[in-house]
């Protein structure tokens, strides 16, 4: 082979190398590229995030749902017991021991202003509302029942409200996990007569039913007030209460 010929072959494979080469390159720097692309659609994404959580966007979490305890399921309607939440308590107990399971529970609360030490005369009454969410969720009132002054941790309960905004997450004794409306209360209740039924309005203005039974509890009697949706027979809010009301003072 002459020398003439070996060169044009030499120049001929350098060529071919430079094209693979230039292949190769072009290859990554457009995978670079879309790289590059991808990249910053994630940032962007990502950048979209930041932006909503410097705006102070609230993100609401879905309401818990507490199921009936057994402790409620196996009460008697004269037993006095209660569920709010995950919270069990029991009518006439002091406060001392309501405020303790109120501290203990998963959920929080949010009260009117007290203190536990403070004093209450003889005969004295005290209401205190608890709020969750900041809506109203339920309220407890307690009396010195003594002849002599003494601290609110040793008032007892003499009254329960439990506030519409708990009520798919509050129980009477004898409550199930189902729907209570005027029928299933009438037939946990059908050992005892209704004291008395009475047709009113809530805030809004809409028909409300209310029954009220006397149960037997301890020397005293016990006053369960029960107030149903005009419409849709649900139960809307329920009361217990050492206190017989007059039409006026009903939990509309």
């Amino acid at each position: 082979m002459s020398r003439q010929k070996k060169e044009v072959i030499i120049c001929l494979m350098m060529f071919v190398t430079l094209l693979i080469g230039c292949g190769k390159r072009e290859e990554k720097d457009d995978n670079t590229i879309v790289r590059a692309q991808v990249d910053s659609v994630i940032n962007r994404d990502e950048n979209v995030e930041d932006e909503k959580e410097q705006e102070g966007e609230v993100i609401v979490d879905e309401p818990v749902k507490f199921d009936c305890m057994d402790e409620i399921t196996e009460a008697s309607p004269d037993s006095g017991l209660i569920q709010i939440d995950d919270i069990i308590i029991q009518y006439g107990a002091k406060f001392s021991e309501i405020a303790d399971a109120i501290e203990k529970s998963e959920s929080t609360y949010e009260a009117e202003e007290y203190n536990v030490l403070s004093f209450v005369p003889a005969g004295e009454t005290l209401g205190i509302r608890f709020y969750k969410n900041s809506k109203q969720y339920f309220i407890i009132r307690v009396i010195n029942r003594e002849s002599e002054t003494i601290e609110l941790k040793d008032c007892v309960l003499y009254s329960i409200s439990v506030l519409d905004e708990a009520i798919d997450n509050a129980y009477y004794a004898g409550f199930n996990n189902n729907e209570m409306n005027y029928s299933t209360v009438k037939d946990l209740m059908k050992d005892n007569k209704p004291k008395k039924e009475i047709i009113g309005s809530d805030t809004k203005g809409n028909k409300e039913l209310g029954v009220m039974y006397t149960v037997p509890f301890h020397e005293d009697e016990l006053h369960i007030y029960f107030i149903f949706d005009g419409v849709t027979n649900k139960l809307t809010t329920f009361e217990l209460s050492s206190q017989k009301l007059d039409d006026v003072a009903w939990p509309w």
